[in-house]
């Protein structure tokens, strides 16, 4: 929880810099479901087998308009644990960069939506990962099922391209360590995740 709430308060903080004092008195907090959210991506070998990977250590929070995610790529579970490892290791270099950070304005979308609505958006996001940082247009639906849940999802995958994030060595060394074999630079992202409001 303590965590939570550090990433609570740099939001806050973030949001006196350029909100309204109406928002900084009282922003509406929602909490990252972890249990009930997901982040899968889909991998590309030999040309066309696709193999299907998750991130299981997720956290964030939506202070006022502002969703900050933070996703833990040493949690990467491809149900091999020695490709698991090598993802760690040789992909991702978790010791050097240990965690995925998104961050995007939902304040139009949140507006407007009332219980048991939703509505599909362009957002433009923040994406941080390898030591860069780079803009992303995500795809979401955002349906709020109560007054106390809200889900975000994506409605078409998000290509990640390794390219943009100095990961093409990366996937090179793991290539090498299986004769070579030919993995594709660029993988979709697709994911479900669930807000609960915090009391």
């Amino acid at each position: 929880m303590n965590f939570i709430k550090a990433i609570a308060l740099f939001v806050l903080i973030c949001v006196s810099a350029y909100g309204n004092a109406e928002t900084i008195e009282s922003p509406t907090t929602w909490i990252l479901d972890s249990a009930n959210s997901r982040v899968n991506f889909t991998s590309i070998k030999k040309g066309n087998i696709g193999e299907s990977h998750a991130f299981t250590d997720l956290s964030g929070i939506i202070a006022g308009s502002q969703v900050s995610i933070i996703i833990k790529p040493d949690s990467v579970e491809s149900r091999v644990p020695i490709r698991n490892e090598r993802m760690r290791e040789l992909l991702f270099e978790t010791g050097l960069y240990p965690t995925i950070e998104v961050s995007a304005n939902v304040a139009a979308q949140l507006a407007d939506l009332k219980s048991g609505g939703s509505l599909l958006a362009t957002v433009p996001s923040s994406v941080s990962m390898h030591g860069v940082s780079n803009k992303l247009d995500l795809e979401l639906r955002i349906s709020k099922l109560s007054n106390k849940i809200l889900i975000v999802s994506s409605t078409q995958p998000v290509i990640v391209r390794a390219t943009d994030y100095n990961m093409v060595d990366g996937i090179g060394k793991l290539s090498a360590l299986v004769n070579n074999l030919a993995i594709a630079e660029s993988v979709p992202v697709s994911f479900s995740l669930q807000f609960i409001l915090a009391e």
